[in-house]
């Protein structure tokens, strides 16, 4: 039995092969550079953010308000300027920050104990040992409080956290504080982020889970 190649058809073949062979190594490199893209770009959007909270800080400027009052409602993104509460009558204020933290107003994220560093501060950072240093340590450790209330919240919009994990000795005594100091009725059902919740008898509860 004589078997006939077809050259053309071979020829096609090969062909075809080289080129999904070639188009292989060319796509992962693609995906490389699409990914060192997305690196570079998560890495200015951090960095902007940083900036601009902390001239915030410096300028005083507005924060935005965490709670819409008319629908009971808090919308939590990361680079907003937020004011969060009040710690002796002195307004609390900070950005979430996409790479992870909060910049408080009462503790500037840029902010050095003198000879930290071993170098010479910035005026930045000088800027930010003032602001620190305006502030009594009680005073910081109370606005603690009430940011680590906030990035609790962070966590749960953002599906980081579960409901029950919330429910701890701090979060039922610092909770009714820092909503009060927000605007969040806490008599009524209210939402984060598009998720609904209530809290009573000292436990926040979802109520897409009872239902």
């Amino acid at each position: 039995m004589k078997i006939t190649l077809n050259p053309y058809a071979n020829l096609g073949a090969v062909s075809s092969f080289q080129m999904n062979q070639n188009a292989t190594p060319f796509e992962i490199k693609s995906q490389d550079v699409d990914s060192k893209e997305m690196e570079i770009e998560l890495s200015r959007k951090k960095h902007a953010e940083f900036v601009q909270s902390s001239n915030a800080i410096f300028q005083g400027a507005p924060p935005t308000q965490l709670v819409n009052t008319q629908t009971n409602s808090i919308t939590i993104s990361n680079g907003v300027y937020y004011h969060i509460g009040t710690v002796n009558g002195k307004p609390l204020n900070g950005t979430p920050l996409t790479g992870g933290g909060f910049n408080s107003n009462f503790s500037p994220k840029l902010y050095r104990p003198p000879g930290a560093s071993g170098t010479r501060l910035t005026p930045e950072q000088l800027e930010s040992l003032r602001i620190h240093q305006s502030y009594s340590q009680q005073e910081r450790q109370e606005a603690n409080k009430l940011v680590s209330i906030f990035m609790s919240l962070v966590r749960l919009a953002d599906g980081k956290s579960s409901v029950e994990s919330m429910n701890t000795p701090d979060f039922a005594q610092n909770f009714p504080r820092f909503a009060e100091g927000v605007g969040l009725d806490l008599t009524q059902p209210f939402s984060i982020n598009g998720k609904s919740f209530v809290y009573s008898n000292g436990e926040l509860r979802s109520i897409a889970a009872e239902e």
